[in-house]
């Protein structure tokens, strides 16, 4: 009975510490979307209105709509690339050979990074008068004149979900060595003795074999993505126009910028919803997947 005692005693502080900053919050904010409310016209709350911000931003708000296919026409991109790359990465760096520990060193610094640094670093590398990037393409490219990367709408875009990808392969290159280092070798040995070559072993044994550990990293990154803030209002401030304005963003600027709490709140509900249900899924995988 004391053990049991015990165990709610030591998981109070935790519970405590997240009802304070998660479930408060969340709360508030539910409580701020059924109101109007515009920080500009009062510091409280005015009326209540129910439901009408959300009817509002799925039926009436183009801009809103505009703004979650931003958001998807990054996030697709984003999470593809990571992917690919992070598991092209472990592949060729997975062993414990000094080259390869080396090598996954110094790819792991870009993870280090704070994302507002990664957005502030990658801005001045693209500024076509003295970034890094320019200079390299002029030396590379015969003809070469400069051009304004952020000031494009569709290279701004790209340069986002580079960046975005430059910034998380190196977490998710370790998260796939740590699988790769799981597999079972006789099975690998076998089929190299067997004559499989090199891609029908990739495809045919460790790439079955990395589904969990793969949907796990694919449900993460999608989240990650869907909440990228920080490289936006750094590099872009979500311009050209509104050709980078995501989700998060337009949270930030409709809160922020033009002080409209209420619909600032229903927004940022409706994108916790959808990450909530991929938390969700994230967890049967990685608590309850079958083996």
């Amino acid at each position: 009975m004391k053990d049991r005692y015990l165990k709610y005693a030591l998981l109070a502080p935790a519970l405590v510490v997240c009802a304070a900053t998660l479930l408060y919050p969340l709360c508030q904010s539910l409580f701020y979307s059924l109101h109007d409310w515009n920080l500009g016209r009062s510091p409280t709350p005015q009326g209540y209105v129910g439901l009408l911000n959300y009817v509002d931003l799925i039926l009436h708000d183009p801009e809103f709509l505009g703004s979650a296919w931003v958001t998807l026409v990054f996030t697709v991109p984003s999470v593809v690339l990571t992917m690919v790359i992070a598991l092209g990465l472990a592949m060729l760096l997975a062993g414990d050979g000094r080259l390869q520990v080396n090598a996954r060193t110094l790819l792991v610094i870009p993870f280090a990074m704070s994302p507002a640094l990664v957005g502030i670093s990658w801005r001045f590398m693209l500024n076509p008068e003295f970034g890094v990037v320019d200079a390299l393409l002029k030396t590379l490219v015969p003809g070469w004149s400069g051009a304004p990367v952020l000031a494009d709408p569709v290279l701004a875009m790209a340069a986002l979900i580079v960046v975005d990808v430059w910034h998380w392969a190196p977490y998710f290159m370790l998260t796939f060595i740590g699988a790769l280092a799981a597999l079972p070798q006789d099975t690998l040995d076998a089929a190299q003795v067997d004559g499989a070559g090199r891609g029908r072993i990739f495809f045919e044994i460790v790439l079955p074999q990395l589904k969990p550990v793969l949907t796990i990293a694919i449900l993460l990154k999608t989240i990650f993505s869907l909440k990228m803030l920080d490289q936006v209002v750094t590099m872009t401030a979500g311009g050209p126009g509104t050709a980078t304005d995501t989700l998060p963003h337009m949270v930030y600027s409709t809160a922020f910028r033009f002080y409209d709490i209420g619909y600032a709140s229903a927004m940022a509900w409706l994108l916790a919803v959808v990450m909530m249900a991929l938390a969700l899924i994230y967890s049967r995988f990685a608590m309850g997947r079958p083996s």
